[in-house]
């Protein structure tokens, strides 16, 4: 049983909230790598908007300073080479993955030992 409910809630809303932002954020890029935007203005809007989610989901996490918040950035970093690039190197998706993973675990172990 978590030592605080309320706060172990609203933790892991704030943490399934930046995961899926995340993964929205990462699924805008790999349809722009793909070709699958109509246009420029789509896929710089799409892009924007996705940025713009999940840096408000990671803001949640930066406040509190506790917590996953560095394999959050990590993750975010990750997410933000990707935007550079016209196509995915070797490996960059693989590491995405790492990071994903990563604060999946982190976020884990946090919610059970708080």
């Amino acid at each position: 049983m978590p030592k605080d409910p309320l706060m172990y809630l609203a933790r892991r809303d704030a943490y399934a909230a930046f995961l899926t932002a995340s993964d929205a954020e990462g699924a805008v890029i790999w349809r722009r790598l793909e070709g699958g935007y109509g246009s420029l203005d789509a896929a710089l809007a799409a892009t924007r908007e996705s940025y713009a989610a999940t840096q408000a989901a990671f803001n949640m996490l930066d406040v509190e300073g506790v917590g996953p918040v560095e394999q959050a950035r990590e993750l975010m970093d990750r997410l933000r080479a990707l935007h550079r690039v016209d196509a995915a190197p070797d490996g960059a998706w693989e590491t995405y993955t790492a990071a994903r993973t990563a604060f999946v675990t982190a976020a884990r172990g946090f919610l059970a030992r708080n």
